[in-house]
């Protein structure tokens, strides 16, 4: 008992140190694909492609990449996955010296990572729900999110500064770019180390292979059907949106890099500080509660920025942003968790990527579309139909979404306590 104590705390600490190196790739390399693709000569409807296509590609490929984790196992996939990754962000680094073929080479790069990145999550996601207790999942990942977050918000950081110093020194960012990408491969090669750290209570167990016939079966009769369909009906409304905000900011707004980064690390300042408190929100109130209330405060952010383009403005609806984004991105995985065992979540988590891919891929080739014929004016009606979409989807499917908690308060109660930031225990209804 004791030695398989020592073995997951052991792994606990190596998955909070990928976590951690794992948002310094994305903080140094991710985030800036789309300004990669800007200083390259891409039009605001290529850098709409860059975050379709890729995922286009990535949806279908993880079907295969779920048998392949089948077969070679959850964590030697994770693992290489990851190492690949480490040398995609280091060619990508190579891409922004040289400009080799361009924003052709780029999409190419993309399109390795994001069908790496899709098809690394069924696999992690099963094997991190077999390694951590669900007692203790809600609490352990709120905190692991903590550092993560920190860290994203510190790579963001110094990735646009560097950004910005590169531009003032050379008149242009390429090395800037090459310094930030060489540091992204890096760091997720530090990651795919301390993912093979960990160990995977699940090994050598025969499973049942992976089919999506299976979980479809069960879509209309499982809590995972609803949950999946409210998911990806949000996340096709934000991405109507989403992919556009780089262009809006730094071709319509005309912000400097390090505007921009400010406007993209608040964001995450705010999910830095948030996450625990979304823990203990999913832990006292459960995580199909937290869930809903998340939704709810996600609907309005995309029309906001209608509002106004004061600098100051637009930093504090990043703030309540990554507020909202903090517990939707928590609460969504524990229900996905709550509504699967591992017998079927790898088959469940396989439909849930193909149909989000899916949703990702609509909802930014209609924005792009409408960008395309109306110019810059066309930013402010995406905003606006985001949020419509995004209602429409939580007053369709959200009341039933997600495995229902004995015992479980009432959404406006919890919805007002959290909104007003108070995480004290409310008394059994």
């Amino acid at each position: 008992m004791e030695k398989r104590r020592s073995r997951l705390r052991r792994s606990l600490r190596a998955s909070a140190l990928d976590g951690t190196l794992s948002a310094m790739m994305v903080g140094f390399g991710e985030i800036y694909f789309a300004p990669l693709a800007l200083f390259l000569g891409a039009s605001p409807f290529q850098v709409g492609l860059l975050a379709t296509v890729p995922m286009l590609l990535g949806s279908t490929f993880q079907l295969v990449a779920t048998r392949l984790a089948h077969h070679f196992g959850d964590k030697h996939w994770v693992v290489a996955s990851a190492a690949i990754q480490a040398g995609v962000c280091l060619a990508a680094a190579v891409l922004a010296w040289t400009q080799w073929e361009g924003y052709v080479a780029l999409l190419a790069l993309v399109c390795v990572y994001w069908m790496l990145n899709l098809g690394i999550g069924p696999a992690w996601n099963a094997w991190m729900a077999r390694m951590v207790p669900a007692s203790m999942r809600s609490r352990y990942l709120a905190r692991r999110n903590m550092p993560i977050q920190l860290f994203l918000f510190l790579a963001i950081a110094i990735g646009g500064s560097i950004l910005q110093f590169s531009e003032r020194i050379t008149q242009g960012p390429a090395l800037g770019f090459l310094t930030c990408f060489a540091i992204a491969g890096v760091a997720r090669a530090g990651s795919a180390h301390f993912l093979s750290r960990q160990h995977d209570p699940g090994k050598g167990l025969k499973r049942q292979q992976p089919s999506l016939r299976a979980a479809a079966a069960g879509f209309r009769s499982q809590p995972y059907g609803r949950l999946i369909l409210l998911i990806i009906f949000v996340v096709g409304s934000v991405n109507l949106s989403a992919p556009y905000f780089t262009p809006y900011w730094l071709k319509s707004l005309r912000l400097s890099y390090a505007q921009f980064t400010a406007l993209t690390a608040m964001s995450f300042i705010a999910r830095v500080v948030a996450s625990p408190y979304w823990g203990e929100i999913a832990r006292n109130y459960g995580n199909r509660r937290g869930l809903q209330v998340a939704m709810v405060l996600v609907i309005p952010l995309s029309a906001m920025w209608s509002l106004s383009d004061n600098f100051v403005y637009m930093l504090g609806l990043q703030m309540l942003a990554g507020f909202a984004w903090a517990g939707f991105d928590l609460c969504h995985i524990l229900n996905l968790f709550d509504c699967t065992d591992d017998r079927n979540r790898a088959q469940v988590l396989s439909l849930f990527n193909l149909m989000n891919g899916a949703a990702i891929v609509v909802g930014s080739l209609l924005g792009g579309w409408l960008i395309k014929w109306t110019g810059d004016s066309g930013y402010h009606y995406l905003f606006l139909l985001s949020a419509l979409g995004r209602l429409s989807a939580v007053l369709i499917f959200g009341p039933g979404a997600g495995a229902k908690r004995a015992g479980e308060h009432p959404f406006s109660a919890v919805f007002v306590r959290v909104i007003t930031l108070r995480g004290a225990v409310l008394r059994q209804p």
